[in-house]
C-alpha cells in the first residue's frame, strides 16, 4: 500500500506530474539509490583533472 510522496525525478520540482505514490520501503530503496548515484557523481568531479584554458595550451 502507498504510504508516502516521492519526486520521480529528484530536485525541488513539487508539480503533481513529478509526483507518485509509494510504499515506504520503495520509496527508502529508490532514495538509498539516489544518495549513492549523487555521491558517486560528486567523487567523479573532484577526481577529474581540471582542463587547462585553451589560451594557455602552447601549439608546437
Amino acid at each position: 500500500m502507498a504510504t508516502e510522496v516521492d519526486h520521480i525525478q529528484p530536485g525541488d520540482h513539487h508539480e503533481a506530474e513529478n509526483l507518485q505514490a509509494v510504499c515506504g520501503p520503495c520509496h527508502a530503496r529508490k532514495s538509498a539509490r539516489e544518495g549513492v548515484q549523487g555521491r558517486a557523481r560528486r567523487a567523479a568531479l573532484r577526481l577529474r583533472p581540471a582542463e587547462r584554458h585553451p589560451g594557455l595550451i602552447k601549439e608546437r
